[in-house]
């Protein structure tokens, strides 16, 4: 029994051989180059949102599929396709609604994690190439939200590209071709469906595939950029040092007064809100207080113990209160205009000032040691993406995708107005017409996509002074001040 035994053993291993054989890969060198330390920093998950995108293509993939089992791309039936997968088709409004948000969350973490890249200056000698490429993978995710909301066939959706395809017609030198290529024609017609389909569903996404294998190519051949934040000036035997210091403490303080004001507003207060360009009702208002009320406690128990997310709750309260303050002042709304520009003037300094000392919080001193990439970061990276399907089912349960009026080409709508990635140009071609707003977004694509080398050449002109961390804070501010402005109009 026992030499039957060690023979059916040896005829299993020898099967198993002659099954690996048929694959002659060397897993010992796939397990060394796949497992490689990952820099401490990573931990941080401010600093690992490239993989975050990546999870939400995928999402966007598989939906997608779906949705084109029932789309139908033609000018007459596009719509009532869309109709029947929100309202017939079983589980249709589920999937159409993933779709949607997935695409919007897709947007936020690109420019977030360029974001990062930017503001940690990863994109110096010899990652110039990746900026770039990085730089195609913002205006691939662009697109692909842009042709996305076109095939709706909405009223909005309709003009949207009505807008947009006047707008390319004014770049100069080449914009009639790009417009007549964008329209199928001279005028929007049933090809310009087939054009955003088309785009959307074969081109764009093969492009971003490509465009992410060789960011992937390129991030591994440099290797994961790694960031210290330790400051010769603190020493290391006092690790709380940033709770005492007075910009800390201020902010700390004023994050209390803030949350004493909210509180006491739903408390006591009677008049309602107006946010987004819709006047709440005192319930809703006075929700609305206690909940910025409680984040703003939050937000000064953190900035006292000198953690870096009570500075991420502050930065984000300021920057949607100071989009509140400009509008109240623009529509001539305040009740005391001087109390208004000086309270948006301190909100800034605040948050300008949390950016610029990050390293003075406890996340942000100390070299971590690196970590493996198998099983540690694996698995925070399987977390992520549990969470992210949490979120998108809850935001899908909550908020789920509608449909608006259908297309009519004949009847021009009150309010013409972009998916809110577009908020930042039309606010700029509202204040500074159209043909300056073609050639300013022109002129700001070409800085974003050249910015490696404008560093270069600004560390050349001030050494060691981060010249391009402060013009990134102002052009930030900037872009959130005008997306938030357009939206509550």
């Amino acid at each position: 029994m026992a030499h039957e035994s060690g023979a059916g053993t040896q005829h299993v291993r020898a099967t198993g051989g002659r099954l690996w054989q048929l694959l002659p890969v060397d897993w010992g060198k796939i397990q060394e180059v796949t497992n490689e330390p990952v820099p401490g920093h990573i931990k941080r998950w401010w600093f690992a949102l490239g993989g975050t995108p990546a999870y939400l293509f995928l999402i966007q993939i598989t939906t997608g599929i779906l949705l084109s089992f029932y789309y139908v791309p033609s000018q007459d039936h596009a719509y009532d396709s869309v109709a029947a997968i929100t309202h017939v088709v079983p589980f249709g409004w589920f999937v159409r609604s993933i779709h949607k948000w997935a695409a919007n969350l897709m947007i936020i973490t690109v420019l977030l994690h360029m974001c990062r890249v930017f503001f940690s200056c990863a994109f110096r000698h010899p990652r110039q190439v990746n900026w770039v490429v990085g730089c195609g993978l913002l205006m691939c995710t662009l697109s692909l939200g842009f042709t996305g909301y076109s095939l709706i066939q909405e009223q909005l959706s309709y003009w949207g590209i009505t807008v947009a395809s006047e707008l390319v017609s004014n770049v100069p030198f080449i914009g009639g071709i790009l417009a007549t290529f964008m329209r199928g024609g001279e005028e929007i017609g049933p090809n310009t469906l087939t054009r955003m389909f088309n785009l959307h569903v074969g081109i764009l996404p093969v492009i971003t595939i490509l465009l992410i294998g060789l960011h992937i190519a390129v991030l591994r051949l440099h290797g994961v950029s790694e960031l210290t934040f330790s400051d010769p000036r603190i020493q290391p035997e006092h690790p709380r040092l940033a709770k005492d210091l007075l910009g800390v403490k201020l902010l700390s303080l004023l994050a209390a007064i803030g949350a004493i004001g909210c509180l006491a507003a739903a408390a006591f207060a009677k008049s309602s809100f107006t946010m987004l360009a819709r006047e709440l009702s005192p319930e809703s208002t006075r929700l609305l207080w206690l909940v910025l009320g409680a984040i703003l406690a939050t937000a000064s128990a953190l900035l006292s113990r000198g953690h870096m997310y009570g500075l991420l709750l502050w930065f984000g309260i300021s920057i949607m209160t100071i989009a509140k303050l400009l509008f109240d002042l623009t529509h001539q709304e305040a009740l005391h205009p001087a109390g208004w520009i000086a309270m948006a003037v301190v909100l800034g300094i605040t948050a300008v000032y949390g950016v610029v000392r990050q390293n003075r919080f406890i996340e942000g001193k100390g070299a971590d040691k690196p970590f493996n990439f198998f099983p540690d970061h694996i698995i925070s990276e399987l977390l992520i993406g549990t969470l992210l399907l949490f979120l998108l089912t809850l935001m899908t349960l909550v908020f789920p995708a509608e449909l608006a009026e259908k297309a009519n080409p004949l009847v021009t709508p009150d309010h013409i107005k972009p998916e809110w990635y577009f908020f930042f140009q039309f606010r700029m071609l509202k204040l500074t017409g159209l043909n300056t707003a073609v050639v300013l977004s022109g002129v700001l694509g070409v800085m974003v996509v050249g910015w490696p080398w404008i560093d270069a050449l600004l560390e050349k002109i001030a050494p060691k002074r981060d010249l391009g961390i402060y013009i990134g804070i102002v052009a930030f501010l900037m872009f959130l001040v005008f997306t938030v402005w357009e939206a509550t109009v």
